[in-house]
């Protein structure tokens, strides 16, 4: 259902309030996400594993985080707030076990849980946001939280050298996610519950699709695979091909990543405006595209200012694309369902990143990481005509008049 009512691309008080809130989610969530990858050489030597036992690691445990799609389901049929604080609480107490239990299993399985808890704040946060936000800045909105978390990245790789004052100090970089438990009083008080959410009969999320919904979730999961499968490997690596394959000092990798990724996040605001001004599908387009480029011209390319490009053009597009790709799978499903989709969505391009990291289990010690890279990127070329078979949806409203609740039809989820 188009909005017809509030053009206004200014933000009112409840809207600077929801983005300020989800923003210190996203912030937190993000520090705590990227600490895995961020401390990779460091954990590797720790536990004496190889590249490709290393990217088996990182596959285990994202298998694990398929299970953050309860959080999900649970979203859709008691609202949107307590099990994104839930998850919040959760993502806080895994970072703290990787912290101060040094076994390798435990290191595996309380990075799960912190999987587990950041494919549910992902997934939650969007919709929220995606409901809260008035039509014309939502994927603007959208695009500062995921703003919000690419500051909480670049305090991790901030904060990176002190993994190198001993063999276990990487540990102290997770010890730092649980200080957001300090913002749980502050969310508990003030964040909102969803505006479009209202206790309504379940609908099983195979019911939704026998629906007619299946005709945009299966193109909106394919690009989330084929997305994950590339970009996962591509971004987790960066650091070990900079720090272990080119021999940089780690000091000049972490600032290589820091200015070129940090200019580079920039998509997140100009990819949020443009699609909320020509649309959501040239801007996902555009920044696949983009993306591509870059992410597998890093592994490609060698000298310095080749590879400051590319990282920026891989991480402009990947920017670019969050608020778009964001706001579009929210619009594109009724509220009873919507959470659920989002959830399920984030699982299919979980699967995807297993399988680029079990490609790359399989295939970096025998053709190398590059030409792994190259070989994954395949794929975001179909998700760019996959994008070409989705309506466009700039402009839907998401919060339906009561009236216009009363009168949907219960043989078929409402639209808003």
């Amino acid at each position: 259902m188009l909005n017809t009512e509030n053009k206004t691309t200014s933000f009112r008080p409840s809207d600077r309030r929801i983005v300020f809130l989800t923003s210190m989610i996203g912030f937190v969530a993000a520090y705590a996400a990227s600490q895995m990858a961020h401390t990779l050489p460091f954990v590797r030597l720790t536990f004496e594993l190889s590249e490709g036992q290393m990217s088996l690691m990182f596959a285990g445990v994202r298998a694990a985080s398929l299970l953050g799609v309860f959080f999900a389901i649970a979203a859709d049929r008691s609202g949107r707030r307590r099990p994104l604080l839930a998850a919040f609480v959760l993502m806080a107490f895994g970072s703290l076990l990787t912290a101060f239990v040094p076994s390798l299993v435990v290191f595996v399985v309380s990075q799960a849980a912190v999987r587990i808890s950041i494919v549910a704040i992902a997934s939650i946060t969007i919709v929220l946001i995606a409901e809260e936000l008035t039509p014309a800045i939502r994927a603007f909105g959208i695009g500062l939280y995921g703003l919000a978390g690419s500051l909480g990245v670049g305090l991790g790789l901030l904060l990176l050298p002190i993994a190198e004052a001993s063999g276990d100090a990487w540990r102290v970089l997770f010890a730092f996610s649980t200080l957001g438990l300090l913002l749980l009083p502050l969310l508990a008080k003030f964040l909102p519950e969803s505006r479009a959410f209202t206790p309504a009969p379940k609908i099983p999320f195979r019911k939704a699709l026998g629906m007619g919904l299946s005709k945009h979730f299966w193109p909106l999961a394919g690009v989330a695979f084929f997305v994950a499968a590339f970009s996962s490997p591509a971004f987790d690596f960066v650091l070990e091909r900079l720090i272990n394959d080119l021999l940089w000092e780690s000091g000049a990798a972490r600032f290589l990543l820091i200015v070129s990724s940090g200019i580079g996040a920039s998509g997140l605001l100009i990819g949020g405006r443009l699609a909320d001004t020509i649309g959501r599908k040239p801007t996902t387009i555009a920044a696949l595209a983009i993306g591509l480029v870059g992410g597998v011209g890093f592994y490609l390319l060698d000298a310095g200012w080749f590879l400051a490009g590319s990282i920026f053009l891989a991480t402009f597009g990947a920017t670019m694309l969050a608020p778009s790709f964001g706001a579009q799978r929210s619009e594109l499903f009724p509220t009873r369902v919507r959470a659920t989709a989002s959830g399920w969505i984030t699982n299919v391009a979980i699967i995807g990143s297993i399988s680029g990291f079990a490609t790359g289990a399989v295939l970096i010690d025998r053709i190398g990481l590059g030409a792994t890279v190259s070989t994954l990127g395949a794929g975001v070329l179909i998700s760019i005509v996959l994008v070409t078979r989705l309506p466009e949806t700039m402009g839907m409203d998401l919060v339906r008049a009561p009236a216009a609740r009363k009168s949907a039809s219960p043989k078929r989820p409402p639209v808003g």
